[in-house]
């Protein structure tokens, strides 16, 4: 395997750095175990937008060659039209500069740069023999393989002390070490003490649950980075489709499979049903609704072989799973359920978004002296904003504004009584998954909450779910759920003596995609749920992210103020300030 050949160094400041074709996004680990990360297209408020260097964006845009003509033509094709894109030299210095804004850190403090030659921009031929130019005392480090920058991902955050590290995507990059060819997927062995042994890897395409996934969003009419809603649509199919592919899908003992070419594939769906086109507007037919179930479904099978594998290989029953595949948590709870680890550690940003941190964890782990001692890493990792930055924003408007000395009582009070809320505090989620932190919080007992959500401020499709936060020690007697979901990367059933009392947050199927939250996890939100509970004996709200349809999640105390402004959102918690469009009065006195 790949390895960088250098001596342990001394460093202090390390950054992490990536880019690929699903996002961007820079990590910052430093003395005292702080960590801070940022997704791209949340500081440029525009979503799944790509990083570049500027004459790499040029060659590709003119199909320079025959390599920059396969990227052109990849990322149209998932994204239905090349993809919104940012320069590097253009924004890298301003971007970093917001990440460490509240650190007393710069630039020319950061010892150590971390990043791959998977990546776009950072990569040797592009910027990467360059990089000295923003990091003028830092190491560089560029050798990193996609694979174990994802297992660093999930090992490295999850506080095991030891663990099976299971990786699942579409693939990697070319690799000498297997004549040029990908792989989708590894088993590997992983301890504190710095062992790191490959178990298994899976090659591309035979053995790639990503690629599988793709195709089937893909057909459907959705884009890359919508594959949630292949997930959301696939209890409305039926098995039909799934039965016939089921005898093409061969599961080996070692997680690997075999499937139909990745061509067989594409012309059986388009054999089956034609191929959707991609918009809102666009007739789902119920055969498409069978083809999401047969993807889910195989996928499903997959994800619950390879854990099985996983535990097998390497005889040990903690996981630390990561990778976009990651990201079904459908699959995730089934695998969870039916192979029995003792605990199951899914990276709160999987996916290649979240591969600076992977990055970044290589370096603190693997190349300099005084590695840090860290348990699991919280998911709230943005940047803190000062007070005067908060007030500014709550007093920018002409909304009613108050501070009173207890506002998740009040927050929770409004929330029952049938508004819709939005929560902006501390620092953001790095994951695609909104967590307490900025998100929209409203009444999961309301059976046409879910409608006027989206009629109001979601406007998303009618399959989609939204999904509960719910105080832990209550999770069991509401959702067949064991362990910890922390990071809502877990759907499990609701229970069915209480599942009609919270019908907002419970999918056709029954289940629900869950976020357990213990009170050190967010106190202020824990709160905010807390207060619910004693108002309405539920021990849980709606949450969901706050955006709208189209743009990515609020980042800064303004545009948490803009969203509200632009939506029917009734009142936003600005840490501890309430905006409301009416008096504060009207929601306390007034149910909807």
């Amino acid at each position: 395997m790949k390895t960088n050949q250098l001596s342990k160094i001394r460093a202090k400041h390390i950054i992490g750095i990536a880019c690929t074709g699903h996002g961007a996004s820079i990590a910052y680990i430093g003395p005292g175990n702080v960590v801070r990360c940022s997704v791209l297209d949340r500081w440029a408020g525009v979503k799944h937008v790509l990083m570049f260097a500027k004459d790499e964006l040029r060659d590709i845009m003119a199909a320079k060659t025959e390599i920059d003509a396969g990227i052109k033509g990849i990322l149209s094709y998932s994204f239905g039209r090349f993809p919104a894109s940012a320069v590097f030299e253009d924004m890298f210095a301003d971007w970093l500069s917001w990440l460490l804004k509240d650190l007393a850190v710069s630039a020319q403090d950061i010892d150590l740069v971390v990043t791959s030659d998977s990546h776009f921009a950072t990569c040797e031929p592009r910027l990467g023999l360059r990089l000295n130019q923003w990091f003028p005392s830092a190491q560089i480090v560029g050798t990193v393989e996609h694979h174990v920058i994802h297992q660093c991902q999930g090992f490295w955050q999850s506080g095991f002390e030891e663990a099976a590290v299971l990786t699942l995507d579409t693939c990697g990059e070319d690799l000498e070490r297997h004549k040029g060819d990908k792989i989708s997927g590894t088993i590997v062995v992983m301890n504190r003490k710095g062992k790191a042994e490959v178990v298994k890897e899976f090659l591309f395409p035979e053995s790639s649950a990503g690629l599988i996934y793709a195709i089937t969003n893909h057909h459907i009419g959705f884009r890359q980075g919508e594959e949630g809603k292949t997930m959301g649509l696939a209890p409305y199919g039926k098995s039909e489709l799934f039965d016939e592919l089921r005898k093409h899908l061969e599961l080996r003992d070692d997680g690997s499979f075999k499937f139909l070419d990745y061509k067989d594939y594409e012309a059986a769906l388009h054999k089956y049903v034609e191929i959707r086109q991609h918009s809102k507007s666009a007739e789902l037919l119920d055969k498409h609704k069978n083809v999401a179930y047969a993807g889910q479904a195989l996928i499903e099978l997959i994800v619950e072989n390879t854990f099985k594998a996983a535990m097998k290989l390497t005889g040990l029953k903690n996981i630390a799973y990561s990778g976009g595949v990651a990201l079904n948590s459908v699959a995730n709870d089934i695998a969870f359920r039916k192979t029995k680890p003792e605990n199951l550690y899914v990276a709160p940003n999987p996916g290649d978004t979240g591969q600076a941190l992977g990055c970044a964890l290589y370096g603190a782990y693997n190349l300099i002296e005084n590695p840090p001692t860290m348990g699991e890493i919280p998911e709230y990792l943005g940047p803190e904003y000062s007070q005067s930055e908060i007030e500014k924003a709550a007093k920018s408007t002409d909304f009613n504004v108050a501070h009173p000395e207890n506002p998740e009582k009040i927050m929770a009070a409004c929330i029952a009584n049938g508004y819709i809320t939005a929560r902006f505090a501390g620092g953001a989620e790095f994951g695609p998954r909104a967590l307490g932190n900025r998100s929209i919080l409203c009444d999961p007992r309301r059976e046409d909450m879910k409608d006027y959500l989206n009629a109001r401020v979601k406007h998303r499709e009618h399959f989609r779910p939204f999904a509960p936060s719910v105080l832990y020690e209550q999770t069991s007697e509401w959702f067949e759920l064991s362990g910890r979901s922390s990071y809502m990367l877990r759907v499990a059933p609701a229970r069915i003596e209480v599942k009609d009392k919270v019908p907002a947050i419970v999918h056709v199927d029954g289940t629900a995609r869950v976020q357990t939250l213990e009170y050190d996890e967010n106190p202020g939100y824990y709160r905010i749920i807390e207060e619910f509970y004693k108002l309405t004996g539920t021990p849980m709200l709606l949450d969901t992210s706050f955006n709208i349809a189209g743009k990515p999640i609020v980042e800064t105390p303004a545009d948490a103020v803009e969203c509200f402004k632009a939506t029917e959102i009734d009142l936003l918690l600005l840490d501890t300030w309430i905006l409301s469009k009416k008096p504060l009065e009207h929601y306390l006195e007034n149910s909807r």
